[in-house]
């Protein structure tokens, strides 16, 4: 009866400590890395939106600021001139050439200069209302300083960003999220990133996510991003 009673504890160990382990392994892999920040997603499936570079689970964004020269461009009377259509009794031979239809359709230099902000979220997380980090996220941490190791990333820098909600005081998140930003960067370097590839920044709850309210957890965030 007793040895029955001992097999039985240990099957019921096993069972609620599993799913313990199953949440330590990373959410992200090194080639997730290298896909968002060097573009080299050759193993990677093919994005299905155009705001990213990857599959909408791997998590990061690319953000592109306007391209006002393209929309004064396709607005002005010089641009809209070329696409109005001729009258229908105009033949063939007054039709524009074709050259001149082309080049009225071709970008603005401004659109060219556009350049794309790459970013992601770490998925860190840590202990309540201090910057040391979870084992969890020192999981994390560890693929991500794996990536940057890579050749794809070994000569790129980053600001390591450091993000809180709005609860609280806005200077006490403002001094978390920077120490929080510096313990990300400080295990990275123990793990042999050199430290003159990061900067360190806390924005506190001044830059939440957007489409969500300064008050949500989900702005609890520490980010990369390539400079």
């Amino acid at each position: 009866m007793r040895v029955s009673r001992v097999l039985m504890v240990c099957c019921v160990s096993i069972l609620f400590e599993a799913p313990a382990i199953a949440q330590q392994a990373p959410t992200r892999t090194v080639d997730d890395y290298v896909c968002a920040f060097a573009g080299d997603c050759a193993q990677q499936k093919p994005a299905t939106d155009d705001s990213i570079a990857g599959p909408k689970s791997r998590g990061f964004r690319l953000s592109v600021p306007e391209k006002k020269g393209a929309q004064d461009a396709r607005q002005s009377p010089a641009a809209t001139a070329g696409s109005v259509a001729p009258p229908a009794n105009v033949g063939t031979s007054a039709r524009r050439p074709a050259t001149t239809r082309v080049a009225n359709r071709r970008p603005a230099p401004a659109a060219k200069a556009a350049v794309q902000e790459r970013r992601m979220d770490l998925r860190l997380s840590f202990m309540l209302g201090s910057a040391e980090l979870t084992n969890q996220a020192r999981e994390e941490a560890k693929v991500f300083a794996s990536a940057l190791l890579r050749p794809e990333l070994a000569d790129k820098r980053f600001l390591i960003e450091g993000h809180t909600d709005s609860s609280g005081s806005r200077a006490l998140n403002l001094d978390l999220s920077r120490r929080r930003a510096a313990a990300v960067a400080d295990y990275l370097s123990t793990l042999g990133v050199k430290g003159d590839r990061l900067d360190i920044r806390g924005y506190g709850p001044d830059r939440p996510i957007p489409g969500r309210r300064a008050s949500s957890p989900a702005n609890r965030r520490v980010e990369a991003k390539l400079l």
